[in-house]
């Protein structure tokens, strides 16, 4: 059952929107994403966890749109290169996810996040482009992705960088991008539950170690017209957007966003 304590006017409000985004950041704007979960987050504040946690349905809901109209121009061999440090992004992040406080949880989301992309600018900049085939460089990537996907579903603005460096038109953006977050979304979700017992197990109260529960599930039926709305508005967008901006757009939407994290974790 959803509490009144939990489910206010002010979360259900703010919930519809970042909603409403996420379905938008899946058909069209990937951009988008990171503001759709940081919005979450405030919609449940002092509960970051929670909210984290809260996002991964409607995430799936919205890849399940987005595998449907973009699965074609996927680059399975993109992805079959990044699986391995993936995996083991997620399972340092798991990690990560049982200790951390939730005071502490934009701030670790905001720092990597907006780290990665800050390299991409400067490797863009100076012409690094051997960087970017380098196995230290990908597997670098791929960790970071798996990490801070666990740590915050902030693993969009990992995988714009990354996708940017390998020179991925605007479909094959979007065709790897959507096949990519459906698989690492779906991953999360045993990972996220097992969090819970394990925060538990070690000493957090019962709603601090609150990170996925069968409240998680009853959200999602809430907030499921808000995502597939947004994903129907999203796919007018994409159409809309010129193929020569479309990187740099999503690689500036996620920059500003990682870094207003950073900020507002601070203040």
């Amino acid at each position: 059952m959803l509490t009144s304590e939990l489910f206010t006017p002010y979360s259900i409000t703010i919930g519809i929107v970042a909603a409403f985004l996420i379905g938008v950041s899946k058909t069209g704007t990937p951009g988008v994403g990171l503001f759709a979960c940081l919005l979450m987050l405030f919609a449940f504040r002092g509960r970051e966890m929670f909210a984290s946690g809260a996002v991964v349905p409607l995430l799936i809901i919205g890849d399940v749109a987005a595998v449907y109209f973009y699965r074609k121009d996927c680059d399975p061999l993109l992805l079959k290169r990044l699986c391995p440090p993936v995996a083991v992004g997620l399972i340092l992040g798991t990690v990560a996810l049982c200790r951390l406080q939730n005071s502490q949880f934009r701030l670790v989301v905001g720092l990597l996040a907006s780290s990665i992309l800050l390299f991409e600018f400067i490797r863009n900049r100076m012409g690094w482009t051997k960087v970017a085939t380098n196995k230290p460089f990908r597997w670098g990537c791929g960790i970071l992705a798996g990490a801070t996907t666990i740590l915050g579903n902030a693993a969009g603005a990992v995988s714009a960088a990354y996708f940017s460096s390998q020179g991925l038109d605007k479909k094959r953006f979007m065709g790897t991008n959507a096949v990519f977050f459906f698989l690492v979304n779906v991953s999360k979700i045993p990972l996220m539950l097992a969090a819970t017992r394990i925060r538990l197990a070690v000493g957090f109260e019962e709603e601090a170690a609150q990170v996925m529960n069968e409240k998680t599930f009853a959200l999602t039926a809430v907030f499921l017209a808000p995502v597939l709305i947004g994903g129907y508005v999203g796919r007018r967008i994409y159409k809309a957007i010129p193929e020569k901006v479309f990187v740099p757009f999503i690689l500036s939407l996620n920059f500003i966003t990682a870094v207003y994290i950073v900020v507002t974790s601070l203040v």
